[in-house]
């Protein structure tokens, strides 16, 4: 091979080698929830819908956080404070999959939302984009792991965020013999434990779950 096309030869090989670590250059594109060793966990945002004629709280946004985290109190299903970062976008999103309009709500309550994300030790909960993308199982109410579950978003195995609607459900159908504010009669462990039937296998990525209650 002559001189010159050794040279430009060596030079696209360099190129190509180089290219992945220049800002901007084209990249293999890797998957939007591709699970790396030490992933941060999740701490799942969710809502509860309540009826207000049994003592049920009409409308509860939580964020399961440690319990001994200082937001959490010590509460299984601690009260979000205010919605943070991708929270507000993706609750936006998951309810309009069971048809809630809950913007006009979630922008005042409890108070507007915020874009930053004070919680370093867990990750931010995928985007509105990205869950557009994300493949959704639609099932029947009755193969709902708990009563009034409508939507769960997980990624892998690990619960993202949920919407839970006791409303014109009985207490009976719900297994409880006392009301409750939160509409259900069981504790964290149980309910992660619940919806853990519902989640795909670990590191499948996000999985979209929508229970109709049709």
């Amino acid at each position: 091979m002559p001189k010159s096309l050794r040279r430009v030869a060596r030079i696209v090989v360099a190129a190509l080698l180089v290219a992945p670590l220049v800002p901007g250059a084209p990249a293999r594109a890797q998957p939007d929830s591709a699970h790396h060793t030490g992933a941060k966990p999740y701490a799942p945002v969710g809502l509860f819908f309540g009826a207000i004629e049994e003592g049920a709280r009409i409308f509860t946004p939580v964020r399961l956080l440690p319990l001994d985290h200082p937001e959490a109190l010590h509460h299984d299903f601690p009260t979000v404070l205010q919605l943070h970062a991708t929270e507000f976008p993706l609750l936006l999103w998951l309810g309009r999959q069971v048809g809630f309009q809950l913007c006009p709500t979630l922008e005042r309550y409890p108070t507007m939302p915020s874009t930053d994300w004070p919680y370093p030790e867990f990750r931010l909960p995928p985007d509105s984009v990205v869950l557009a993308r994300a493949p959704v199982s639609r099932r029947a109410s009755v193969d709902a792991p708990l009563p009034g579950l409508r939507a769960a978003i997980f990624d892998g195995s690990a619960l993202v965020a949920f919407i839970v609607d006791t409303r014109g459900i009985p207490l009976a159908a719900r297994h409880m013999t006392r009301a409750t504010s939160m509409g259900l009669e069981v504790d964290r462990t149980e309910f992660l434990r619940a919806l853990e039937s519902a989640a795909a296998a670990p590191g499948s990525g996000l999985l979209v779950v929508l229970w109709s209650k049709r």
